[in-house]
């Protein structure tokens, strides 16, 4: 609703979070859309991985027809207000009405048809991970929108370390696995790696399904 996207907008301004630019991100995302090849995925960078542009996918029905989004992105898990929770885009050109905050009491409004939603940098935004409803109200939120599985870090991890963790987990995607499958073939493959075995590199990522 209107008062809910104005009180929450104005609760991330009293917060004034700054966030960090994500430098490995584009190789990530790139990497991924490899893997289905350009008639099959659709790349947006920098600042048009904007909230304008996901509402205008979401008007002309182009994001339900997607059946993985990958959003290489901050979200924000708050400790204290679970429907402040959000997938952090573009901080550049807001308005009253984009402010680049999608939140657990907005995510509902999209129509999402997707078998799977990734959320591969995130962060808390204060420094650390708080268990509880700030996290458990994403996953939900994205599911009444449409979206059955979520996947997600518990907190931010080396970038090259994400890029090929992602490249392997949408690897086993692409031939048919299952996201729970997917991601303990992902891990087994990290354990067994010779750079990337140590638990920090793949102990953050977790499924959240329904």
């Amino acid at each position: 609703s209107t008062q809910s996207r104005d009180a929450s907008g104005k609760a991330f301004r009293l917060m004034d979070i700054k966030w960090e630019n994500l430098p490995g991100t584009k190789r990530e995302v790139e990497a991924v859309a490899q893997l289905f090849g350009p008639s099959e995925s659709r790349i947006f960078l920098g600042a048009e991985a904007s909230e304008s542009q996901l509402q205008g996918l979401n008007k002309s029905k182009e994001l339900s027809r997607y059946r993985y989004l990958l959003f290489s992105a901050h979200g924000y898990l708050s400790p204290v207000e679970p429907a402040l929770s959000a997938v952090v885009l573009s901080q550049l050109d807001k308005t009253p009405d984009v402010d680049g905050y999608i939140t657990v009491s907005e995510w509902p409004s999209y129509d999402l048809r997707s078998d799977l939603i990734v959320l591969s940098a995130c962060d808390t935004g204060v420094g650390k991970f708080v268990q509880g409803e700030g996290i458990l109200g994403l996953p939900y939120a994205l599911y009444v929108a449409g979206n059955k599985n979520l996947l997600l870090t518990l907190w931010p991890i080396d970038d090259d370390a994400t890029k090929e963790f992602m490249h392997e987990f949408f690897g086993y995607i692409k031939i048919g696995n299952s996201a729970s499958d997917a991601l303990a073939k992902t891990k087994r493959t990290f354990v067994q790696s010779e750079h990337y075995s140590d638990p920090r590199y793949w102990a953050p990522f977790v499924l959240y399904g329904y």
